[in-house]
């Protein structure tokens, strides 16, 4: 697939229309929609890096202890901050 920046302005513009079209007020909350989008992949590229993989059950984690995956509760359960938390990580 091309990357054409025309192609992809006229594809968001067509999905903007229809959208309003689906839904009046819709435009009204796309900047908290794209914030909320944007924060969710940084946390997802920040876990990834930190050794997280998500699968459909949620976050599997590194066990601190024998650095086996366990569920992200279980993670909490030791205490431990999210990998997005300011230098939780950090030795």
């Amino acid at each position: 697939m091309i990357n054409d920046p025309t192609a992809t302005a006229l594809y968001r513009a067509r999905e903007d229309l229809r959208m309003l079209e689906t839904c009046p007020t819709w435009y009204d909350h796309l900047d908290k929609v794209e914030a909320a989008m944007a924060e969710e992949d940084r946390i997802y590229d920040i876990r990834v890096a930190a050794g997280w993989e998500l699968d459909e059950g949620g976050w599997c984690v590194p066990s601190p202890e024998t650095g086996e995956m366990i569920l992200e509760w279980d993670w909490l359960n030791f205490g431990l901050s999210y990998p997005e938390d300011a230098n939780c990580c950090s030795n």
